[in-house]
């Protein structure tokens, strides 16, 4: 069960310190994407079986559902630091 969080009840402390969080949690993502691709990509240079390839393409696609709501997440964040006139 997913809580989703009421960004317009925060202050701006808060805010901040969630924007500052999810910046964090979509640097370790990139690192994630670049291994996995580069674990892809590796196993297409040695030949590797098409089974092993499409299990590494559906665990990377598993992976890749929390980064797309870290974003969500960050959206939220931006847009209500924008209304505030945050930034």
């Amino acid at each position: 069960m997913t809580t989703t969080t009421d960004y317009s009840k925060l202050t701006v402390d808060e805010l901040l310190a969630a924007e500052a969080k999810i910046k964090k949690q979509r640097i370790m993502w990139a690192f994630i994407i670049g291994g996995f691709i580069g674990i892809i990509f590796w196993a297409v240079m040695l030949h590797a079986s098409l089974v092993k390839i499409m299990l590494l393409v559906i665990l990377f696609g598993g992976l890749g559902s929390g980064g797309k709501k870290n974003e969500e997440n960050f959206k939220a964040i931006a847009s209500e630091l924008r209304s505030r006139n945050i930034r």
